[in-house]
């Protein structure tokens, strides 16, 4: 589909598998656990502490990704991948038990908990396992590419379903409209772990401890200075992206009343604008390393942020607008999550790389997992408090939105003092990018 040179061309034969495999997940994650879930728990009547805490579970079981070296070391990266990913969209359908409890909210928030539960338990094992055995199929020297290829290969298919899904719920009325989607995007997700049984590797750890080594391991990667100041980085930029994946969408259904579908689409832009940064960050950080571009990203994520404030209902074209406003925020900010994906992959040590992505993996969840619980409460909280600024009353997603403004700061200036080999810096970069003759990649 698109033509790659590498050292390694055989590993190049499977990766056709690994792109659809993605863009059947996108599309299964578009059609249940991303704006139809939070959607679909406002209708039922969910408050935004309990809306938080469910969207914080994917986070929080991150954490079990330092638990999951031992299981991947002893059954294979594949094995425990492919499994744990077919599996996550078995527990969804409890879903569809919801209509029998519409009329006791309570047990419609432990039931959607319960779901969700299981199905971040299983995604983080999946993801966990996921990452080394990526790390071993996917070439090198092409790495930066393959990824951005991914995102262009993705886009038409997340486009189209959520086009859909827009129709078929902007059309009906009732709870029950959301039962097709949640039926059809698990069994594309079905599907998606099925086509990753055609990639090789990912098989038992041998010659590797397998008892209480991983420990050692993970003590050894949490003394690594450079390592830490990415997981610092990463961790508050994650934060960011899975507040605003639950806060946006609330702030525009809540604040402005925005139809549930035309919502289900323009969200999706947000995973369209990551696939298509993807793509643009694969080439430039394959030349020019990920500091400068990072830094670029995260500077205009900090003014779009500070910008959202100023987005109401009497905006001029404010579906439009909104779709804008998702789109770039995916582009920003899923790009920088790209960005740091890859400085993970080309950093960690390939003897030790279980421990160093797992323990990433694992503290993103958890700062992640716990900052949108508390911004659910401070929504909540804010909506009967006013907060006064210059005389001028804050509501609560722009005290949230300035939050996050400030965390990206963070983010950005940590990963500034990180050492990558090869890689330009800031100013350099930015020369190249605006001074020189020579074209970007």
């Amino acid at each position: 589909m698109f033509k790659l040179i590498s050292n390694e061309p055989d590993k190049l034969k499977v990766i056709n598998y690994f792109h659809f495999s993605t863009a059947l997940q996108m599309c299964a994650v578009i059609g249940t656990v991303a704006a139809p879930l939070t959607l679909y728990s406002v209708e039922l009547g969910l408050n935004s502490d309990k809306i938080g805490i469910l969207g914080s579970l994917m986070a929080f079981c991150q954490v079990l990704a330092l638990i999951s070296i031992p299981i991947t070391i002893y059954f294979g990266s594949k094995l425990v991948s492919i499994t744990a990913l077919f599996t996550r969209y078995i527990f969804l359908l409890i879903f569809l038990l919801v209509p029998f409890y519409q009329n006791n909210l309570t047990v419609v928030f432990y039931l959607l908990f319960f779901s969700m539960l299981m199905f971040s338990i299983c995604r983080s094992l999946s993801e966990a396992a996921f990452v080394p055995w990526m790390q071993e199929f996917i070439p090198r020297d092409v790495r930066g590419r393959i990824i951005g290829i991914n995102g262009i290969i993705c886009t038409p298919f997340a486009l189209a379903a959520s086009y859909v899904i827009k129709i078929w719920l902007d059309s009906r009325v009732g709870l029950d409209r959301f039962y097709p989607v949640f039926i059809i995007a698990i069994i594309i997700g079905l599907i998606s772990a099925l086509l990753l049984i055609k990639i090789k590797g990912g098989g038992k750890i041998v010659n590797r401890e397998n008892d209480l080594g991983y420990i050692k391991n993970l003590f050894s990667a949490s003394k690594d200075k450079n390592f830490n100041l990415f997981l610092l980085s990463s961790g508050t930029q994650y934060l960011v992206i899975t507040v605003l994946a639950i806060f946006l969408t609330l702030f525009f259904k809540i604040r402005m009343g925005i139809p549930t579908g035309e919502l289900v689409f323009s969200s999706t832009l947000i995973l369209i604008g990551g696939t298509c940064s993807g793509f643009v960050v694969g080439r430039v950080t394959d030349s020019y390393g990920c500091r400068g571009i990072r830094v670029i990203f995260q500077s205009l994520q900090i003014i779009l942020l500070l910008l959202l404030p100023f987005i109401n209902s009497e905006t001029p074209y404010l579906s439009y607008v909104i779709g804008i406003v998702f789109f770039l925020f995916g582009f920003l900010m899923w790009g920088s999550e790209s960005i740091g994906y890859i400085f993970m992959l080309n950093y960690v040590p390939s003897n030790n790389k279980e421990s160093f992505m797992s323990l990433a993996y694992s503290l993103d969840g958890l700062i992640a997992g716990i900052t949108t619980v508390l911004a659910g409460y401070l929504v909540l909280w804010l909506d009967t408090n006013d907060i006064v600024v210059f005389g001028k009353i804050l509501g609560s997603y722009e005290v949230l939105f300035a939050i996050c403004a400030f965390i990206i700061a963070v983010s950005m200036n940590a990963f500034i003092l990180i050492k990558e080999e090869g890689a330009m810096g800031v100013r350099t970069f930015l020369r190249q990018l605006i001074f020189s003759r020579r074209q970007l990649p």
